[in-house]
């Protein structure tokens, strides 16, 4: 199983495959002192990745595109972008979450100096106001 992690929406585009991302959360959460189904609730993901950095100028990091985004203030457009995970299981998607105003809440990596490896960590948030628009799909039918 593997997972496919797309950002649209801003300067520059990320797309990191099934090398890259290691682990999603994805949720829905009311308020805790609700007794009822909320009006006031929130769509969020959580992202756990490796960070392949690109030697030589062979293409771009894309994981140097999320940390810059994490960056964007709230006062420019552009800090509300779309993102696509799709779960894909023996080549086949079986999942697709599409959150198309989301927000960075928290973006933290780390690099481990003895193994040259890096690690990320991205939780985004739906805006609240367009909870609407979020779409999860699956289901689909083998090719």
């Amino acid at each position: 199983m593997g997972f496919r992690l797309n950002v649209t929406g801003g300067a520059q585009q990320v797309a990191l495959r099934e090398k890259s991302i290691k682990n999603v959360v994805f949720g829905s959460e009311s308020s805790p002192d609700s007794n009822a189904r909320a009006t006031d609730f929130g769509v969020s993901m959580k992202v756990w990745g490796k960070m392949l950095y690109q030697l030589g100028g062979e293409g771009s990091d894309d994981t140097l595109e999320l940390s810059k985004w994490s960056l964007v203030p709230s006062e420019r457009a552009d800090c509300y972008r779309n993102v696509t995970v799709e779960v894909v299981s023996a080549g086949q998607v079986v999942r697709k979450y599409e959150v198309p105003n989301a927000f960075v809440m928290e973006y933290s990596e780390e690099v481990d100096d003895e193994t040259g490896v890096g690690t990320f960590y991205m939780h985004i948030k739906q805006k609240k106001d367009e909870n609407d628009k979020v779409k999860i799909e699956g289901g689909y039918a083998g090719e």
